[in-house]
């Protein structure tokens, strides 16, 4: 029988769009096999940072400072009007009824905005003036930030920071910032003042104030405590002055034995080295030195700590020193040298443990008598250790341990005084970079091998150590070589070093399934730090600043922009093959996650088969989010828009075909207030195995 042939029908193949969704988490990754890295890293990071729940934000811009008013705490009135004459950006308008008076800085037909408000305007069709002639009228209640769209929102709030800009002057003096220091939530710069000596700067509402430097008076032979604001008298020469502070340097009142100093202020008349001091006609002290006014060298690098050595809340000073002058006590007003007696008395590190005074002379450290900052004799229990490698600087460690680093190793100091002092291996073979130690949770500091944790074991005393920063090598190598400040930023839990060239580096600390996670992103500053400080303003909040090379100090995370400047932002994401590394896929679109403060525009740039040159480039296209979207009852209505998104999800059409795709986001901006990067979704169809 013969066999019937069967007839076989083509059968097509439909082909199923797929998505892929990417949590973007994880900082930058340089060293990892590009197969491997988790497609929600970063193979950089950019003027970025790791969120502590994932996602990448654009970081915060920086403002000039001086303790006036911020650029970007200055608002504006949108004002409708009817024009009669020429309004100009610039002029100064004054209601004709009312007398309130705002600057202009935005003209277009039928609206000016304005700003620095003095006094309310009426609520409408009131004529306005400048230089006393009417130029308009009010047609309508001006409105506190009432542009009706983001983008013009955001840029007259640019506009706004470029006028109080202006008003912000650096603290007067030559060269670099050399130090900043928090104290109480006030900011105070360290600057040159001229070819030899050096300046005190204090941020107020009206600009930098210079510290003024008191006078100092040694003597022996004391018997009283002089309490500050009592008027001593001079026998013989009358000469008078005010104590603002008296120093006990050795010796005890009890037994009429101290040897110390006046800081004097209203100085009347000449004092003399050898006469008696007396208070109400009793001598309680005798003059062993002229009348000198205290002086800082020019110079230095200065590094601050603040401590309370009498416990009372309002003794709570700064200490400090910069490798050019003595080691000091200041408290925001009395500036104190500290002699510790040393041939060449220039400190170079400092930190106060155990209620000492610890100073550090290339590989010497020493410490104070116990509760006396100012008395450096091994006779009341000061105390000097040779570390055998010169010291980078020192921290306070769980478990009332003093840190200490060389160049190339750790020691840990413990005990709690002279007597009891002993020195333990910490680190043997890990040491510091200089400024680069800091505190947040545990111990982080870098070394030549990269971001170093020191982290408490459980025997006490007992430390563990691990680079934490291996997939970053790159990025530590170069910094290494520049690193000239860190500070800690705690409600982000951060730590970030700067570089003499502007570069840095932001280090965020992750909780993660099997511990803590760091996530290391970069950045770079269009000016160049010379010194930076963390803490606390006066309301509590955290705050950084940074002294420059251009003589200006600023606030970080503040603002739109780097003091006016665009600040320009990417993340390139790694190539993802969506699990399926040999499959060629036809990529069709992505869907970004995002959210934003205010005005965002992203761009978007795809590349297929790790850059393959042999695939055409594909076009960057742009999206822009709009932040600030409205919920009711919980949104402050003037600054919502209630048209935009709580989380903007624009889509982007792509057009290529790849085993993987790699896609890099780029913004650049001075009106963009910050975005946030959570996730990427790809749609893409799989075709076939690569061949």
């Amino acid at each position: 029988m013969r066999a019937v042939p069967v007839k076989r029908q083509h059968v097509q193949r439909v082909e199923s769009t797929q998505s892929d969704y990417t949590r973007l988490s994880g900082g930058i990754d340089q060293v990892s096999p590009p197969i491997t890295i988790p497609p929600g890293a970063a193979l950089s990071a950019h003027n970025y940072e790791s969120g502590t729940l994932g996602s990448y934000q654009r970081i915060d811009g920086f403002e000039h400072y001086s303790g006036k008013t911020s650029p970007s705490a200055g608002t504006y009135l949108y004002c409708a009007v009817t024009a009669i004459g020429t309004t100009a950006v610039g002029d100064t308008i004054t209601g004709a009824t009312s007398g309130a008076t705002g600057k202009v800085v935005a003209v277009s037909a039928g609206v000016i905005a304005i700003t620095k408000v003095t006094g309310t305007f009426n609520s409408s069709s009131e004529n306005f003036t400048v230089s006393a002639v009417i130029q308009g009228a009010m047609t309508s209640t001006p409105l506190a930030r009432g542009y009706p769209t983001g983008l013009e929102d955001a840029t007259t709030l640019n506009l706004v920071a470029d006028e109080y800009r202006a008003d912000i002057a650096a603290p007067t003096g030559t060269g670099s910032i050399r130090g900043l220091a928090l104290l109480r939530g006030v900011l105070y710069s360290f600057v040159d003042k001229d070819a030899t000596n050096g300046f005190i700067y204090k941020a107020t509402a009206s600009g930098w104030s210079v510290i003024p430097m008191y006078y100092t008076l040694s003597f022996t032979g004391g018997n009283l405590a002089i309490a500050d604001g009592v008027t001593v008298t001079q026998l013989v020469t009358g000469a008078t002055g005010v104590v603002k502070r008296h120093v006990l340097d050795s010796g005890s009142y009890d037994g009429g034995s101290a040897v110390g100093r006046f800081i004097l202020t209203t100085i009347a008349g000449t004092f003399d080295a050898t006469n008696a001091i007396q208070t109400n006609g009793v001598t309680r002290a005798t003059a062993s030195s002229l009348l000198t006014q205290i002086a800082i060298l020019k110079g230095g690098r200065y590094e601050v700590v603040q401590y309370n050595f009498a416990g009372s809340t309002d003794t709570i000073r700064m200490y400090g020193c910069d490798g050019v002058n003595k080691a000091f006590e200041f408290d925001g007003d009395v500036y104190i040298p500290i002699n510790t007696g040393m041939t060449t008395d220039t400190p170079l590190h400092i930190a106060a443990h155990k209620q000492m005074l610890h100073l550090t002379f290339i590989s010497s450290l020493q410490s104070s008598t116990i509760n006396y900052p100012f008395q450096w004799s091994a006779v009341t229990g000061a105390n000097e250790i040779g570390m055998g490698d010169d010291i980078s600087g020192m921290l306070t460690q769980p478990g009332d341990v003093l840190a200490i680093a060389t160049r190339n190793s750790t020691k840990q100091l413990q005990g709690s005084s002279v007597q009891t002092f002993f020195l333990a291996e910490l680190a043997p073979e890990v040491g510091a970079i200089p400024y680069s130690m800091q505190n947040l949770g545990v111990a982080y500091w870098v070394d030549d091998r990269g971001v170093i944790r020191i982290d408490r074991t459980q025997a006490y005393g007992n430390f563990d150590n691990a680079t934490v920063s291996r997939k970053v090598q790159p990025l530590i190598d170069a910094m290494r070589k520049v690193l000239i400040a860190s500070t800690v930023y705690k409600s982000r839990n951060q730590v970030r070093f700067y570089g003499t060239d502007g570069t840095g580096i932001i280090m965020t600390v992750v909780d993660g399934r099997n511990g803590s996670e760091h996530h290391f992103t970069s950045f770079t500053y269009p000016v160049n730090v010379s010194c930076a400080v963390s803490g606390e303003d006066s309301t509590g909040k955290d705050v950084i600043f940074f002294g420059a090379t251009d003589g200006k100090v600023y606030q970080a995370d503040r603002g739109s922009s780097f003091n006016g400047a665009e600040i320009e932002s990417f993340v390139r994401l790694p190539f993802n093959h969506s699990k399926s590394p040999s499959t060629i896929k036809r990529y069709r679109k992505c869907i970004l996650e995002a959210t934003a403060v205010g005005y965002s525009v992203i761009r978007m740039h795809p590349d297929m088969s790790y850059g393959d040159p042999g695939i055409a480039q594909h076009l960057v296209q742009s999206t822009a989010i709009q932040g600030l979207g409205g919920i009711f009852d919980v949104s402050y209505y003037e600054a919502a828009y209630y048209d935009s998104r709580t989380i903007s999800s624009p889509e982007i059409q792509i057009d290529g075909s790849g085993t993987n795709i790699g896609i890099t986001l780029y913004s650049k901006s001075d009106i963009d207030l910050g975005h946030t990067l959570s996730g990427v979704t790809i749609h893409y169809t799989p075709r076939r195995l690569q061949r």
